[in-house]
């Protein structure tokens, strides 16, 4: 886990090599990826973010979709990936 933090962190400082980001993400769907990929649980990222487990699940699910991901852990690969996170 502590590899892959400081992959992404390192990934953070580049910029990518296509130019923009192919994908905008709101501060909140960044936030609940970020808490994701540091192995939280719902219940922890909810109340991490002061946000109730509904707004949580419904975010990482419009994120899902929208990037026409197959699952949460996915979506932390493609956000990393692209140097989201």
């Amino acid at each position: 886990m502590g590899m892959l933090l400081e992959q992404m962190r390192t990934m953070q400082n580049k910029e990518t090599p296509s130019g923009p980001l192919p994908v905008e993400l709101a501060q909140r769907e960044v936030d609940v990826l970020r808490l994701l990929a540091e192995g939280f649980d719902t219940v922890e990222i909810a109340n991490q973010l002061s946000y109730s487990e509904r707004l949580i699940k419904s975010v990482i699910q419009a994120v899902i979709k929208r990037l026409e991901l197959r699952n949460r852990t996915h979506a932390v690969a493609y956000v990393i990936r692209m140097g989201i996170l």
